[in-house]
């Protein structure tokens, strides 16, 4: 099965760390904020279908925590001690206390769960769920299936807009972008788009959204007012993820089979430029100051540290067999890196990356094949 078909069947949709502020300028001062508290690392690990706990302090696997069938993503919970774990094959939400470590409960939602996203105020939590065309919407008090909304085929990428009550969801199957009325939980429109949409961008204003079409080697850009296609981007070929720059001036597109990044210019909606990374770039994150981007090449088992002010590749770190999903620690001293090939977790100190081969830290063992991290 090829990476792209992997992604497909096991998508880890979108990274943890893009801290988003809004009505900012790209040459106003970012106030970053404090540094939230964090411990532990979780990994998913759809081979031995558990989750792996990483004391963060140490660097070591201290527990394996057992879950559901083929874990395809876990996210933290923005204001409790919570993680959310979706178990792609047995269509359910693994619940666990970050701090016991413990599962607390089981959640049924539809089939495939693959993208989790919070609202703003941490009270719900939806599950795009692929293979049985809904969004299962979580009451994150009670622990429990509220209402589940039935969309378009596929349903594979999720992004909330609470300010217009809202939710954009990207319809694979159905070549559409779909819009979620949160007051009726219904879908009210459905936009089509090119072929192959599978991960999308929400601008911090929400006044556009940006989706990649992974089988036309485009990037559709939508009004959220007028649920127009403002323009349709050519990018390298196979768009999957993209990253927001935290000032929402700037997307990066990882383009799986051209080896490059495109860079959207958002307020002008148009491409400008691209890196050059290493084999198939399938996932990036960026640094809390913007200052540089991390991506994961699948295929040379490496990652590509990017310069963004100067646009340069300041280097080409190795990591372990097909790395999959990365993770920055909230102070940005680490980074955290999945490979599925050789079942483990490469840490690289980012004050190093200038040093190659001598940024990587260690390497902690981890479950079978193991994809998706989240910190807490």
């Amino acid at each position: 099965m090829t990476p792209v078909l992997r992604l497909l069947n096991r998508v880890v949709w979108l990274t943890f760390l893009l801290f988003l502020w809004s009505q900012m300028s790209c040459d106003e001062e970012m106030d970053l904020g404090p540094i939230p508290p964090f411990t532990h690392a979780f990994v998913a690990n759809p081979g031995t279908n558990s989750v792996s706990v990483i004391d963060l302090n140490n660097f070591k696997n201290i527990q394996t925590i057992p879950v559901g069938q083929s874990p395809a993503e876990v996210i933290a919970s923005p204001i409790d001690d919570l993680v959310f774990v979706a178990n792609l094959a047995s269509s359910s939400i693994t619940v666990i206390d970050s701090n016991t470590h413990k599962v607390v409960r089981t959640i049924v939602v539809g089939k495939s769960p693959m993208d989790i996203k919070f609202s703003s105020d941490g009270r719900y939590a939806y599950v795009a769920c692929y293979s049985s065309n809904l969004i299962s919407v979580i009451d994150c008090e009670t622990l429990s299936v509220i209402r589940n909304i039935h969309t378009q085929r596929g349903p594979i990428s999720l992004q909330i807009a609470d300010r217009e009550r809202q939710i954009w969801v990207t319809q694979h199957i159905d070549n559409s972008l779909g819009v979620i009325d949160l007051d009726h939980h219904s879908l009210k429109d459905s936009i089509p788009l090119s072929k192959g949409p599978m991960d999308s961008v929400l601008l911090p204003d929400q006044s556009r959204i940006f989706v990649s079409n992974s089988l036309e080697d485009k990037v559709s850009v939508v009004d959220t007012r007028t649920h127009r296609v403002l323009e349709t981007l050519l990018t390298g070929k196979t768009p999957i993820q993209m990253v927001l720059k935290p000032d929402g001036g700037e997307i990066y597109v990882n383009n799986f089979d051209a080896d490059t990044v495109s860079i959207i210019n958002t307020s002008k909606i148009e491409i400008n430029g691209s890196f050059a990374v290493g084999k198939n770039p399938i996932r990036g994150v960026i640094s809390r100051d913007a200052q540089r981007l991390y991506i994961i090449n699948y295929g040379s088992n490496s990652i590509s540290v990017l310069e963004l002010p100067t646009r340069q590749v300041l280097a080409s770190i190795p990591v372990g067999v097909h790395p999959e999903s990365l993770c920055l620690t909230p102070d940005d001293q680490y980074l955290l890196v999945s490979n599925s090939g050789s079942n483990d977790v490469s840490v690289i100190r980012t004050d190093l990356v200038n040093l190659g081969n001598n940024a990587l830290f260690t390497v902690i063992p981890a479950g079978a094949n193991p994809a998706a991290i989240a910190i807490k």
